[in-house]
């Protein structure tokens, strides 16, 4: 691929004072193909690397608190190669989605509890309901694993940042039946959570099921809080940021984290639906923490279009989804080396 192709996304970029472009990578199977993609991504302009760093369960760093995911460290192979390279780098942790279904025959994590997994209002979890094992925010021992993940890695990298994902519950139902949080809302509604009714007669959210929300959004805020908090108290100094729901979620109110620097909205439009991402980021217009989250890859537009499209909306950096070295249509121009390869 020709370097005009490879930096057309910096060319953009530089067109705005201080623009940054993020993008979300899974660690390849060897340091070699880690090293090679980091050194394309600069070179086709990112800024940013949203290393997925605690995901089903387990770290890619060596830790004391799970097992390792990865053969090899790919955050220090990151870290070394960023500085390098002048590569930002953040940690991400897929927070409480803990346990891909079976079918995928990935290991279960150690961490992973039964009694811990968020449950809906008939007692399934949502490893059952909707195929994602994702563990409950109120659950104080998930809260504790996760605090002392983000100490350990922030004490060891205290310049990368902290990028949170899966910090919500599962949309697949009503989850958040914790015991916990059962018992505190009969305590504070004085009836049976089984008598819960989400609607009145006149179609409109009733009372008690305003405090049921309020309960889950809070343990969710809670967790939220605890964890920034426990990163700046370690000497966290990068970035916190977010990947969050492009509609409204009542229990995901990311507006109330406390030191949350970033969010980046997930607005994954395909190419022949343009305008639905201009519709879908009205809610974040105006909010300079936002960076808007764009997929690439076949049935998406070409990311320099969408970056220009973005910044059209008043959003100077983005977040990208599935890039990778040699992604045809990068820059989002025609070109004669179509499908090459570096």
């Amino acid at each position: 691929m020709h370097r005009t192709v490879l930096t057309t996304l910096a060319l953009l970029l530089a067109s705005g004072a201080g623009a940054r472009a993020a993008f979300w990578l899974r660690p390849p199977a060897t340091p070699e193909e880690l090293t090679r993609t980091l050194v394309a991504a600069r070179q086709a302009g990112f800024t940013d690397v949203l290393l997925e760093g605690f995901y089903h369960g387990r770290t890619v760093w060596p830790s004391e608190v799970t097992a390792m995911k990865t053969t090899y460290d790919a955050l220090k192979v990151t870290t070394d190669v960023a500085a390098r390279e002048g590569l930002r780098v953040n940690v991400w942790f897929e927070t409480l989605y803990w346990r891909p279904q079976d079918r995928f025959g990935i290991p279960v994590s150690p961490l992973w509890r039964d009694d811990w997994a968020t449950r809906d209002d008939e007692g399934r979890t949502s490893l059952q309901r909707g195929g994602l094992g994702m563990v409950d925010p109120a659950e104080p021992g998930v809260g504790d694993v996760l605090e002392r993940l983000v100490r350990e890695v922030t004490r060891a990298y205290p310049d990368v940042g902290l990028h949170l994902d899966y910090l919500r519950y599962p949309r697949e139902g009503q989850y958040g039946y914790h015991p916990t949080l059962v018992r505190t809302y009969e305590e504070r509604t004085g009836q049976s959570i089984g008598a819960l009714r989400q609607f009145g007669d006149d179609g409109l959210p009733t009372t008690n099921w305003q405090v049921w929300r309020d309960l889950r959004r809070d343990a969710v805020t809670n967790l939220a809080d605890r964890l920034i908090g426990a990163y700046r108290a370690s000497g966290g100094r990068g970035m916190v940021s977010a990947a969050v729901f492009y509609l409204n979620d009542d229990l995901q109110d990311w507006r109330r984290w406390k030191g949350l620097d970033v969010a980046m909205p997930m607005a994954y439009v395909p190419a022949n639906v343009p305008w639905a991402f201009d519709l879908l980021m009205l809610n974040f217009r105006g909010d300079a923490r936002v960076w808007p989250g764009v997929q690439v890859g076949p049935g998406f537009a070409p990311l320099g279009e969408q970056v220009r499209r973005a910044n059209a909306l008043g959003f100077r950096d983005v977040a990208v989804f599935d890039w990778r070295p040699g992604l045809p249509g990068l820059s989002g121009q025609p070109r004669e080396d179509e499908g090459a390869r570096p």
